[in-house]
């Protein structure tokens, strides 16, 4: 059991300052001389005593004596009216008699039936509170012995586990709740002396710690992870540390501090799991340890797909370049025309996805094209191209803004005629896109000659012409403005745009640093309109 806290020492209670007159005080009074005390303090064994009786009324000064019964051992009265001493026991009631008398020509005297409770310290003679686990149905107690019964018990510093109370009557009960610890804290338990007694009591409760995590959840080849082994119980904060296993190639951990596996687990072909030993320990002295074997982690092949929707029309006599993209499964990957054609002109990149040249015919074809990994798996994707006659027109204003389908790439140009907010008018493009449901757009500009010499700056407005303010990223709270890519390196401009439903909003593109020549090609890149 902890050391006991040192006890307080026991209030006395001096009254004289509070009445008209004292034993031991000079002067006059007025009305009949008389004791006020009727009660006395009661005392502990081995703890300094005081109390001092009161008088009032009668003439001169005034002194107390006993002339009847006896005081406990060790304590004597004054003929000032103060008792004092150390009690030394035994415990047990004392009855005495107190006269008082005055100093005048024809003294006056006045008696008083007291007695005085001598009680041994409050202390505890419970043993230490017993440990215990998540879940338990628990019961300790705090016995309280000596002083005068009956007892109150409270927690006066520190917290009990979760889950658990301690009662007036010293019982510890509850279920303890998951997010219960190991706990340190101090109960006061106070009798019904008069002063009342106190006595403080140090004690801790252990929980015991355990791993709660018995699988991992799944990865997926080639795509971000981050899970983590959970705790329970203990007391914080916990080191972790992998003893048995391997973790798949592109992930690490668990971190020490906190039990998170994370990082991207390598593409594969087929599902792989990982069987996983791993330790806590906890900071409690001595420490807990808890060490969960058969902790499984899959790997599953992430799903070959076409992520590309949409191709955007090409403009006849225009080059053409435009890139179909794949995710998922395991590169690198071969992509090939399965069914239908390409407009004239134009070719697939086998390596690369991207289709290529310059298109002389007006038409709209459209085609399958099949993309194949390493596994060998193979996905398909229904496209077409629609080869346009003429450029996309004057677009410079809301009301003659270009209407985009929704997700591609779609070629531009523009020419520069001075900083936006110069007295020099700037070429600027409009363009609108529809949506039906909520949509994280993503809007990139990207320009098509020398490593993007045009300072692009792409802003989404209403179409009363004001900004939106839905951009960024989560909680898309940002103005919907940007003049620099945020990967660095070039000077195009990049948007990520939240919109809630069915709505129409206008992107407009102005060249910012009147340093590109006239018709300088861009790419306006859309995807994620839903």
């Amino acid at each position: 059991m902890p050391a006991l806290a040192p006890r307080r020492a026991v209030p006395t209670l001096f009254a004289c300052a509070l009445l008209a007159s004292c034993g031991g005080g000079g002067g006059g009074g007025s009305g009949p001389l008389s004791i006020t005390s009727t009660t006395a303090d009661d005392g502990v064994v081995g703890v300094a005593y005081s109390n001092a009786l009161a008088a009032m009324g009668g003439q001169g000064s005034k002194s107390f004596i006993i002339t009847g019964g006896a005081l406990p051992a060790g304590l004597s009265l004054s003929t000032s009216g103060v008792i004092s001493g150390t009690p030394a026991g035994p415990v047990g009631t004392s009855n005495f008699t107190v006269q008082v008398s005055d100093s005048a020509n024809t003294p006056a005297t006045d008696s008083q039936a007291l007695s005085i409770d001598i009680v041994l310290p409050l202390d505890i003679a419970s043993v230490s509170l017993p440990d215990t686990s998540v879940g338990e149905e628990y019961a300790g107690s705090i016995v309280a012995a000596e002083g005068t019964p009956p007892y109150a018990f409270s927690v006066v510093e520190g917290e009990l586990p979760a889950g658990l109370a301690i009662g007036d009557d010293g019982l510890v009960t509850g279920t303890v709740l998951p997010s219960a610890k190991t706990e340190t804290f101090t109960i006061e338990v106070s009798d019904s002396s008069s002063p009342q007694l106190t006595h403080l009591y140090t004690d801790r409760v252990g929980v015991t710690l355990e791993i709660t995590t018995a699988a991992l959840a799944d990865a997926t080849g080639g795509v971000e992870y981050s899970d983590t082994i959970g705790v329970r119980g203990g007391l914080p904060p916990y080191e972790f540390s992998l003893t048995g296993g391997a973790l798949p190639g592109g992930l690490e951990g668990p971190d020490p501090a906190d039990g998170t596996i994370s990082g991207t687990p390598e593409p594969a072909c087929t599902a792989s799991n990982a069987v996983l030993t791993v330790q806590v320990t906890d900071d409690d002295t001595p420490a807990q340890s808890d060490t969960r074997a058969g902790i499984d982690l899959t790997v599953n092949p992430a799903t070959l797909d076409i992520t590309t929707s949409a191709m955007a029309n090409a403009r006849l006599d225009t080059a053409y370049d435009q890139r179909i993209v794949a995710s998922g499964g395991v590169p690198p990957y071969s992509f090939a025309i399965t069914s239908g054609s390409l407009p004239n002109q134009l070719s697939l990149n086998a390596g690369t996805g991207s289709i290529t040249g310059t298109p002389d015919t007006l038409e709209t074809r459209a085609f399958e094209v099949t993309v194949t990994d390493s596994c060998p798996d193979t996905a398909e994707q229904a496209l077409s191209i629609t080869v346009d006659a003429a450029s996309l027109g004057r677009n410079n204003s809301i009301s003659t803004a270009t209407v985009l389908p929704g997700n591609g790439t779609y070629s531009a140009s523009i020419s520069p005629s001075g900083h936006p907010n110069s007295t020099y008018e700037p070429d600027e493009d409009f363009y609108s896109i529809t949506t039906t449901a909520a949509s994280t757009i993503t809007l990139d500009i990207n320009a098509q000659v020398n490593g993007s010499p045009i300072d692009a700056v792409v802003e989404v407005l209403n179409a009363a012409g004001t900004q939106l303010q839905t951009c960024g990223t989560s909680p898309f709270d940002d103005p919907c403005f940007n003049d620099d890519d945020p990967g660095g390196g070039t000077l195009d401009s990049y948007l990520q745009l939240r919109v809630s439903g069915a709505t129409i909003v206008y992107i407009r593109v102005v060249e910012f640093g009147s340093i590109a020549r006239p018709d300088m090609l861009y790419d306006l890149v859309i995807s994620g309109v839903q």
